[in-house]
């Protein structure tokens, strides 16, 4: 076998790896949303980030789209930095609203993720909404 041919299996278990077609299970996703959750918010704080509640409400169908599945929960990080606290929550669990993709990385692991597309979308949201509250 050489080395060509090693590498192109390897990459073709990547993928298979990547998008197996078993819908994850609650308790599966939840260490994934949790270090999803953390990042996050550590984004935009320099100090201590704790996830204080995290229920996952459902996770939906396979969406090839994204690649991932949808993750819904309901949940509540909170940053603790140089004497003040700040919060970011969803707290209603009938209102379904994605909280995150997750899928299947190379070595089989779970991780949750936001398509660029998402991200810029907040990022855009957030400065309309800052210039908002300048004005």
């Amino acid at each position: 076998m050489t080395i060509r041919t090693a590498i192109v299996f390897l990459l073709l278990g990547a993928f298979v790896g990547c998008s197996s077609d078993t819908k994850p299970t609650t308790d599966e996703v939840e260490p994934a949303l949790k270090a999803y959750l953390l990042a996050e918010k550590a984004r935009t704080c320099t100090g201590k980030v704790e996830v204080e509640r995290l229920t996952i409400t459902d996770v939906g169908d396979f969406d090839k789209r994204w690649g991932g599945w949808p993750v819904f929960a309901t949940f509540s990080v909170t940053c603790y930095e140089a004497g003040n606290r700040s919060t970011w929550e969803s707290n209603d669990p009938k209102d379904k609203v994605m909280t995150s993709l997750v899928r299947k990385n190379a070595v089989g692991d779970y991780e949750c993720f936001i398509p660029g597309m998402f991200r810029d979308a907040q990022e855009q949201m957030k400065k309309q909404l800052e210039n908002m509250m300048k004005k």
